[in-house]
């Protein structure tokens, strides 16, 4: 019998994001939507219980969900207990999260083996020296209000920092892995989430296992006979750090220690970041052509700008954008292009707080940008780089003379201005990716490693969960 089609939600609304279709969901690799994931999950368990995902159809409150296929899993949005049932995409009923842990372990609180390993944990980290206190089970109090919760192992290192080391040996929820993660947040506490270690040799890694890796930046922390031994020699805990590789398996291992781990101001530790480069190397991949052309000026003249090297970031960036090339050869000499995008690198290098001008001899920024518009053939691109601005921490020049000079480009433009429909947009998109494509933004703000210069003064892009 032919298995009976079930609802999608095909369009979800994420706040500072836009719509995301199902199909653009699918697409992202498991980082991407798995940050997403994170991130939707941390708003709506916040304090003030609001949700920054909506479904298109009805407005209810959704998250994402994954089921696994074919050894891979598939992400998909789906409805919050409670939502309409009449909205077309309405995906059914969840269980609340809540009732299912009550009766995760038929009653008790823990496992015994569970129990067993918080001690095994404990009497490792007390052969540290540098190791004041440790706590199985005790209760952590609320520095700020709210509930309290009981960590597994609680350990204070004499250089003042705690951690919370949470043991994990079943499937769990990831509404239970946010809560603890913003409790601990809250109270400056670092969060190591140990597993055993033969979850990671599986066919198919549960989610829960998947959720916190990835918040430990796909690390995976375990405690296995490796650990046990490395500890007793060291004295001191340590733990076995299993490296996830791009297509998904743990092929590298470390054993580390608490001092050898990262504790970043925004998320969970990690001995090594396997997400965030490969995150930010989609915008640096495309703007790499433009930078070789760039640093091998050796004068601003113009004909340098029709050289292999730009001609080739020309090509590369046509490749990319559909459309881009015949919108050249309508509109514009190829130099003209090639100078903006060194206005723009100049303008861009200026945010990072290290001004390098590409385009011209002019000594600054302000004489550069107000330079090239006023009477100068860049002066179509004129909305682009005011929204290049507003979009960066370039965005104070906007309140100067540059602000001035780009109004009254844009007045004189008239219909010679590069609008929205013309193709350079989508170039753009491309080469800015940090700036314009709101679900990278909202993964690199996850992760606490939005380029600098990609903040706009005006960006209120960071919620706030407290």
């Amino acid at each position: 019998m032919a298995q009976k089609p079930q609802r999608i939600i095909e369009v979800a609304v994420i706040d500072k994001v836009g719509p995301i279709t199902a199909e653009r969901l699918m697409a992202m690799s498991e980082a991407e939507w798995g940050l997403l994931r994170q991130r939707i999950t941390d708003a709506r368990r916040g304090r003030d219980h609001r949700s920054i995902a909506a479904c298109l159809r009805c407005g209810g409150a959704v998250f994402i969900k994954a089921r696994a296929f074919r050894q891979k899993r598939l992400p998909y949005f789906a409805h919050f207990k409670g939502a309409d049932a009449a909205c077309p995409w309405f995906t059914g009923d969840t269980q609340d999260p809540d009732s299912l842990k009550a009766g995760q372990y038929h009653g008790h609180q823990e496992s015994p083996a569970h129990r067993l390993i918080c001690e095994q944990i404990a009497q490792l980290a007390k052969q540290d020296p540098s190791c004041t206190r440790v706590a199985v089970d005790t209760y952590l109090a609320p520095t700020a209000g709210g509930h309290g919760r009981y960590p597994d192992v609680l350990v204070t290192y004499t250089n003042g920092r705690t951690v919370a080391f949470e043991i994990q040996l079943s499937n769990t929820f990831q509404t239970e892995i946010s809560d603890r993660s913003l409790h601990y947040r809250r109270e400056g506490v670092g969060l190591i989430w140990v597993l055993l270690g033969h979850e990671l040799q599986s066919g198919d890694l549960p989610q829960s296992f998947r959720d916190v890796i990835l918040r430990h930046r796909d690390n995976a922390f375990v405690l296995d006979q490796a650990a046990i031994e490395a500890s007793l020699a060291a004295r001191r805990l340590m733990l076995t750090c299993f490296l996830r590789k791009s297509d998904g398996s743990f092929g590298e291992e470390r054993q580390v220690a608490v001092n050898d781990l990262t504790f970043p101001e925004t998320g969970w530790p990690y001995y090594e970041d396997r997400v965030t480069p490969g995150l930010l190397a989609r915008g640096e991949a495309v703007r790499a052509p433009w930078k070789v052309a760039l640093q091998a000026r050796t004068d601003f003249s113009y004909s340098e700008l029709t050289t292999p090297a730009f001609i080739a970031a020309n090509s590369d960036l046509c490749a990319r954008v559909p459309g881009l090339a015949l919108w050249q050869h309508q509109n514009l000499d190829r130099w003209q292009f090639a100078h903006f995008i060194a206005v723009m690198f100049s303008t861009l290098r200026y945010a990072a707080g290290a001004f390098k001008n590409y385009a011209s001899r002019q000594p600054n920024i302000q004489a550069m940008l107000n330079s090239k518009l006023s009477g100068h053939p860049l002066m179509p691109f004129a909305p682009v780089l005011q929204t290049v601005l507003a979009r960066t921490s370039a965005g104070p020049l906007l309140e100067g003379t540059v602000g001035v000079h780009l109004r009254r480009a844009l007045e004189l433009g008239e219909g010679n201005l590069v609008l929205e429909a013309h193709a350079i947009w989508p170039a753009i998109h491309v080469l800015l990716p940090e700036v314009f494509d709101g679900a990278l933004r909202l993964q690199l703000e996850t992760l606490g490693a939005l380029p600098a210069w990609a903040k706009s003064s005006t960006d209120h892009l960071a919620y706030s969960y407290e």
